[in-house]
């Protein structure tokens, strides 16, 4: 009897404490809710769940409920791109006959002016040539004095018409002779004017830079023998360098002719190098689908090297108004962009699924079914954000 008794008072106080537990679990879990819940609900475009904040919470979160606005937006592409020399602005120097090195008066990396003479070149054969036009200059004179003289005389009635007619003959085939001759000298690159007047041998010649610059390659050296298809000296003038931009496919309506670029590089941060889109290839890459564009571009100080790597940063022409908002509103859950805005219940906010478009000083576009002038979350969205994924994932490790 004794035994009974002891049972049943012990089960009556082990009831009893259960009861005392319940009551302090369910009292915690309402304190709980009061502070933050999420609840399963359909949201709007969003992923079932709205999040509840307490008005203490929202001011610790710093939650800021906004329309949203709609702004003119000036998009910029970012794309990568490779910095190259101006072809236009780049000399490949080399004789035009097989000559000797004499001398070379300049050296890698010297400044150069358009004229200036980069080596001293001989050449046997062109010497040959330009003796002969010495001799056709010299015969020419004196056909030209001759037929002026008989010239003269046959109009004064003191020589006869066969005289002036056989003068006038020998003058036109020494012009004849003399243009020709003339003529195989520019095929060499030489300046009659300047034929026999140098300080130096009759088979020397200058080679001269045809444009300003800097000398970029000097592949020469006294005693070699070059040959007419070599092109030892390279002079290149960089204060505009090519830059080749690989846009995508989807780029296409949004590039034009005459748009400016931004080019920034890497190893050059802080540097920002300006402009223009003059070229736009009418062909995708069949590997890549990328399709080639080519700006020109200042080159300040000159810091861009061909070979380069960077961003080309292609700004719109064009502005539109369309729903913009800070970059930070937009989260992502579940591997999908969403901005929140207020729920039915007052501290209430649910997610609702954007796509994002064109980021531009801070604010993104977004496309949805939030319209411009609604309530939208833009500032806390990242607190919002964690609760609904702690949550998540403690709803996982509970089950």
């Amino acid at each position: 009897m004794k035994k009974i008794l002891l049972i049943l008072m012990v089960g009556i106080a082990a009831i009893s404490t259960s009861c005392n537990n319940t009551q302090k679990e369910d009292e915690h879990n309402e304190h709980s809710a009061e502070k933050t819940s999420v609840n399963d609900e359909n949201a709007e475009e969003g992923h079932g769940q709205e999040v509840h904040i307490n008005p203490e919470q929202l001011k610790e979160m710093g939650i800021v409920v906004e329309p949203l606005k709609g702004g003119l937006v000036n998009s910029k592409i970012q794309r990568p791109a490779t910095v190259q020399f101006n072809p236009d602005r780049t000399a490949k120097m080399g004789p035009r006959i097989s000559a000797k090195v004499e001398k070379v008066l300049v050296d890698l990396g010297d400044n150069v002016s358009k004229g200036q003479a980069l080596a001293y070149l001989s050449s046997v054969e062109l010497g040959k040539i330009k003796a002969n036009y010495i001799s056709q200059l010299a015969h020419f004179q004196t056909k030209e004095k001759a037929y002026q003289r008989e010239k003269k005389l046959y109009g004064e009635k003191i020589s006869s018409e066969a005289d002036y007619l056989q003068a006038k003959a020998e003058f036109e085939n020494a012009s004849a002779d003399l243009k020709s001759s003339k003529a195989t000298l520019e095929l060499f690159g030489i300046d009659a004017e300047n034929v026999g007047n140098q300080d130096y041998p009759i088979s020397y010649f200058v080679l001269n830079s045809p444009l300003s610059g800097v000398v970029q390659e000097r592949n020469l050296s006294p005693g070699q023998t070059l040959s007419p298809n070599s092109t030892p000296i390279h002079i290149v003038n960089n204060s505009e360098m090519w830059v080749m931009v690989d846009a995508y496919e989807q780029d296409i309506a949004y590039v034009q002719t005459g748009q400016a670029i931004s080019l920034t590089i890497k190893s050059l941060p802080g540097k920002e190098f300006s402009g223009k889109i003059d070229w736009i290839s009418n062909a995708l890459d069949p590997d890549s689908r990328t399709l080639k564009l080519r700006a020109v571009v200042k080159n300040k100080n000159g810091l861009l090297k061909e070979g380069m790597y960077g961003t080309a940063g292609i700004i719109n022409n064009e502005e539109w108004k369309k729903p913009i908002i800070p970059v930070d509103a937009v989260q992502k859950i579940e591997n999908e962009q969403v901005v929140f805005i207020p729920g039915d219940e007052e501290g209430s906010f649910k997610p609702v699924k954007v796509i994002t478009g064109n980021e531009n000083n801070g604010w993104i576009e977004i496309a949805g079914k939030i319209k411009i002038g609604e309530p939208v979350v833009t500032a806390g969205a990242f607190h919002l954000m964690s609760t609904i994924t702690s949550s998540t994932r403690s709803a996982a490790h509970g089950h």
